[in-house]
């Protein structure tokens, strides 16, 4: 599925060629572009994600470190379950990584759209740790209108500021916990699924928009059956349909 995203972008690159500009504006660019929707979109969710760490009585500074070094929602919430669990650490790594296992495929079709630019692809390993879901749909949808050289200033931007409106957004959580209610901050976490809904719509990506109704029908009664695997079974459920639905109605069309 993302493959073919990928491949569709490859495909329409040479089609909106941009002049050239230098990498300090792109990356101005790329932080301006991202102070926007998807930002905010990361600091409304990790707004809950602050809650939650505020409530089970762990530091600020852990959820911030937690926020910047794993970056990935999923995998935070995972984090806290397992320190709360007092889990040896092993097992905590395993939890957070197959909690976000989802970036696995969206890596493998980020890193060629490097590959023409000596300090892109230099710094890929970098720019795969930046890497969200946000900032992965913001480069996707740009990638067109770039060249290799200037994919790298921009993403970076654009992945800086998410970053920084979600350690933001983490504090600002951590800190109105006992202000708010609690149900009012935690739900923010569901908003970033609700936006990247949204995201999928507008790409019209068939084989992502089969992919999420999916999701959305097989999370619930997986989760019930199985609490800890249900994410990576729905996500392997759900990306398989939406990719042979999608295959099987190109045969048709």
């Amino acid at each position: 599925m993302f493959g073919r995203l990928a491949e569709g972008i490859s495909i329409s690159e040479s089609l909106h060629p941009t002049p050239e500009i230098d990498s300090s504006t792109m990356f101005r660019r790329g932080m301006i572009e991202g102070f926007s929707l998807p930002a905010f979109m990361v600091a409304a969710s990790m707004i809950g994600y602050g809650a939650l760490v505020q409530s089970a009585g762990l530091s600020l500074g852990l959820a911030i470190v937690s926020t910047v070094g794993i970056w990935g929602l999923p995998g935070q919430v995972a984090f806290i379950e397992y320190m709360l669990l007092g889990a040896p650490v092993l097992s905590m790594l395993i939890a957070v990584s197959m909690a976000n296992m989802r970036f696995l495929p969206m890596s493998l079709s980020l890193i060629p759209m490097f590959r023409g630019s000596e300090s892109g692809w230099r710094l890929r390993y970098l720019w795969v740790q930046f890497m969200s879901v946000n900032t992965w749909v913001g480069l996707l949808r740009k990638v067109p209108e770039l060249t290799p050289d200037q994919r790298g200033p921009y993403y970076a931007g654009f992945a800086t500021i998410c970053l920084i409106c979600g350690v933001a957004g983490t504090t600002t959580g951590y800190i109105l916990a006992d202000t708010l209610p609690f149900y009012v901050t935690v739900t923010m976490v569901f908003i970033n699924p609700i936006y990247f809904a949204f995201v999928f719509a507008a790409m019209r990506a068939r084989a992502c928009m089969i992919a999420l109704i999916a999701g959305a029908i097989a999370g619930p009664p997986l989760y019930l059956l199985s609490p800890e695997w249900s994410l990576p079974l729905c996500g392997v459920i759900a990306g398989t349909i939406g990719y042979s639905a999608d295959r099987i109605m190109r045969r048709w069309a």
